[in-house]
């Protein structure tokens, strides 16, 4: 596990060989994923949940709906935010105050990479990182640090805060030219070429992330995190036993002790997996001991699925 990588270990920082993707990839192996389906509202009530989809490059056409006992919300926090198409999610009947207060207060920032691929390394090979001093308070977020990841000839800049919302304006031509600036700054300009290959990344304009991760802003505190991750259930009724919580949160938003880390996504995602069975499998749930020879078993029902236009 990430988490025991890190926390066992004295190293503070861990980088997962040929990139994370290779993670949510073998942790999802087997299940059933929709790739490019966008979730536009959540309807939940004291029967259970509905989940209205659509394709995410066809926004307007016929709605599916996936039904089931609960729904675990995993968008992120920038997600959870927005108020506006095409990554606004509409819940039915609204979060209620505390939870919807508690996303609006909690920050979500913006941290953009620039990787520089190169024919050469011209920087000591030996130096995991070096860093970046902007010449004003505005551009102190600006290429701040370079990451020496691989030991090869490729370097991974920073851009944080206020120059990372600037940088998402312009073109990657623009970003890569100020990066060799930058460069030709710290080593002299005979010694910087320039990179045979690129990548930028814009979060912040990503509709299904609108930004990086989250941090505690003025007026927050590291009890949002708690709020959060509190799952909520439908209104109640006068007179009718309290109703079960059917909407559940998880991701690095919602974990006070590890937030804006990978393994604080994926310790929340245990957290409410644990907590979802507790609910609709007994708790504590332990699942049922099947003979080898018997099916696998299945512990809460598979969601159903029907067309519609509107939510």
């Amino acid at each position: 596990m990430i988490h025991a990588m890190i926390h066992d270990c004295p190293l503070r920082r861990v980088h997962i060989r040929n990139g994370y993707s290779c993670v949510p990839v073998a942790l999802s192996e087997g299940l059933d994923i929709r790739l490019n389906t966008a979730a536009r509202a959540v309807r939940y009530g004291v029967n259970g949940v509905e989940v209205w989809a659509a394709p995410s490059r066809s926004p307007h056409t016929n709605h599916t709906v996936y039904k089931a006992d609960a729904v675990l919300v995993t968008l992120p926090l920038g997600v959870l935010k927005a108020s506006a198409p095409p990554s606004a999610v509409a819940f039915n009947p609204p979060l209620p105050d505390w939870k919807s207060q508690a996303i609006q207060r909690l920050g979500f920032g913006n941290l953009n990479k620039v990787v520089l691929c190169f024919e050469r390394i011209f920087w000591d090979p030996t130096a995991n990182l070096f860093g970046h001093v902007g010449s004003t308070t505005a551009s102190r977020g600006e290429l701040f640090l370079f990451w020496n990841l691989y030991k090869a000839p490729v370097l991974l800049a920073l851009v944080a805060g206020e120059a990372a919302c600037v940088m998402e304006n312009v073109s990657d031509d623009v970003i890569v030219g100020r990066c060799i600036a930058v460069l030709k700054g710290i080593f002299g300009n005979q010694v910087v070429p320039q990179p045979r290959e690129s990548v930028v990344t814009r979060w912040r304009a990503d509709p299904w992330a609108r930004g990086s991760y989250s941090f505690v802003a003025v007026g927050s505190s590291g009890s949002d995190y708690d709020l959060l991750a509190a799952p909520v259930a439908p209104p109640a009724t006068p007179g009718a036993p309290p109703p079960q919580p059917r909407v559940f949160f998880a991701g690095e938003h919602t974990i006070r002790n590890y937030p804006a880390t990978v393994h604080g996504a994926f310790l929340s995602g245990l957290r409410e997996g644990g907590r979802i069975a507790d609910q609709l499998c007994g708790s504590p749930y332990a699942p049922p001991t099947m003979p080898a020879s018997g099916p696998a078993p299945t512990a809460i029902p598979t969601a159903t699925t029907g067309s519609t236009t509107t939510p």
